[in-house]
This record gives structure tokens, sequence and C-alpha cells, in this order.
């Protein structure tokens, strides 16, 4: 009977120590940020065509788990070429964010600026891994 006791013990003891997602860990969790605009020329009869450039300095956010309602637990700011990167990371779930700006127009005169989420999903399932994310699109405001 004792020996059952101290099994469970420590068979319990393993299991408590198991960690959830967040900082502690060895894995990584990298991507880009880009704006897209539509380009109109009419000296060179180019009309609307989509470009891409890096978006720098903003800012992406992670929630260490994949509940979008929760608070995000830490920000990167994106460096000269659009790129962020969440290192330490441990195994589990997490969701990545940046916001995009959305315009509408109230009237021919007055256009309302406001922000919204763009998500992504993210699991790391191994220690020592580094975990892609599809590139972040955010539209550009003229």
């Amino acid at each position: 009977m004792r020996n059952l006791l101290i099994t469970c013990a420590v068979a319990f003891g393993f299991i408590a120590c198991e960690k959830s997602a967040g900082e502690g860990g060895t894995s990584v969790i990298e991507g880009q940020v880009y704006k897209s605009f539509i380009w109109n020329d009419d000296q060179t009869g180019m009309s609307d065509t989509l470009y891409f450039e890096v978006d720098v300095g903003k800012d992406v956010f992670i929630i260490y788990s994949n509940n979008e309602e929760n608070v995000y637990d830490d920000k990167f700011e994106t460096d000269h070429n659009g790129r962020y990167r969440f290192e330490f990371l441990r195994k589990g779930d997490y969701t990545i964010y940046t916001y995009a700006d959305s315009t509408e127009q109230i009237t021919p005169v007055i256009n309302l600026k406001y922000p919204y989420p763009l998500y992504k999903k993210v699991t790391i399932f191994s220690n020592n891994s580094t975990n892609k994310v599809d590139n972040f699109i955010v539209e550009k405001n003229q």
C-alpha cells in the first residue's frame, strides 16, 4: 500500500509540472507584416495595380492561448523588413494579431478611420522549433 501511495505521489508530481503555453521554452514564432495598396498612375496608363511593401514599426501582439478575447501577453514592433519574432516559448496554442485600419466614407468630405484586429492561430508542437506564420497583409490607407 505504501509503494502505491509513493508511486501515485510521484505521478501526480509529473502531471502537476505540465506547463502551459507561454514564456520559458525554446521555440520561436516569427513572421512579416506587409501593407498593400493600389497605385493609379494616369501618366503611364497603369491603373489599379496592387503593390505590397513591408510595414515598418507595426505592433504585433501575442496571446498565450487560442482565445482571442484574452488580453495580450507581449508585443513586438516590426523591424526595418516588417519582421517580428517572439522567442523563448513553450509548447502550446498561441494567437498572434495586429491591427489594420479601415476607412469608411461617411460623407464626400468626412472619412471615418477605425482599427480592427487581424488574427493568426499558431500551435507549437515541439521544443526547439521555429514556427513561421503566414504574412499579415494590412491594407494601407490612402
